[in-house]
């Protein structure tokens, strides 16, 4: 009896690609449900009546939190003030960001080779904190 060494490949790729599409699925639900876990995280804050869903009121919430949020963190970047970054603000951040990344390594690079060593990042962090206590305090005297 001849076999086929055609059929005998594609019932291997095949068994093949069973088994790695079992074993790929368990790992692709576990990805779906922990992301899900991160949307309920943020959702669990605005559900106040812990239904599980977000009611109108929830909803309206939760939208002024990220509307306030997004203004900490970007809004002195949104010129138009659209709640929204566009792309000429996006290229205003870059360059300011990038600017301020420079600044910083010609203040604390000390070895002068164009990068921060552990050391010197370490001078980075402790030079911010110490500039962040001394704002706070500047806000409890004020």
């Amino acid at each position: 009896m001849k076999t086929n060494i055609r059929n005998y490949r594609g019932g291997v790729t095949l068994g093949l690609l069973a088994i790695s599409l079992w074993n790929l699925s368990p790992r692709l639900l576990a990805e779906e449900v922990q992301g899900e876990g991160k949307l309920n995280r943020w959702e669990k804050r605005f559900d106040v009546n812990q239904d599980g869903k977000l009611d109108a009121q929830e909803r309206a919430t939760k939208e002024v939190a990220r509307k306030d949020a997004f203004q900490r963190l970007q809004g002195r970047w949104d010129k138009d003030g659209d709640g929204k970054l566009s792309e000429s603000e996006r290229a205003a951040r870059r360059t300011a960001m990038e600017a301020k990344r420079k600044e910083t390594i010609a203040k604390f690079d000390k070895d002068g080779d164009g990068r921060l060593s552990p050391e010197e990042r370490q001078a980075v962090k402790a030079a911010r904190k110490a500039e962040k206590e001394a704002q706070e305090t500047k806000k409890g005297i004020s």
